[in-house]
């Protein structure tokens, strides 16, 4: 298992980073061992609750596995929609965390600053 490395990284290039992930595993056709390492760092370095991560690492192995034994194209696909998916759920906690500690309070009717 790999150090959660980088704890005090910015929550923007935090963001950035699984971005970067999210695009190559879109476009991934091959497994490399560098980018698998470095795709664990970035899921690691992100302080996930465990069963996040443990999605989330199951989700890319379970893609990278599938390139590797040369799965079939749909279960390749389907596998890589799945490890997408999680990725997006990951990125949208993100966004949802930022806008909530960056957000005014909530006024009347829900909307920020009380505008009804």
């Amino acid at each position: 298992m790999l150090p959660a490395t980088d704890d005090a990284k910015p929550a923007a290039d935090r963001l950035a980073a699984l971005d970067a992930l999210r695009r190559r595993v879109a476009n991934q056709s091959s497994a490399d061992a560098r980018e698998g390492v470095e795709a664990r760092r970035i899921l690691f370095s992100l302080g996930m609750p465990t069963a996040n991560l443990r999605a989330a690492l199951d989700a890319l192995d379970n893609f990278e596995r599938a390139i590797v034994e040369h799965d079939d194209r749909l279960i390749l696909e389907a596998r890589r929609l799945r490890c997408l998916a999680v990725l997006d759920g990951i990125i949208g906690g993100i966004n949802r965390r930022a806008v909530r500690t960056t957000s005014p309070r909530k006024g009347l009717g829900g909307l920020p600053s009380g505008i009804a």
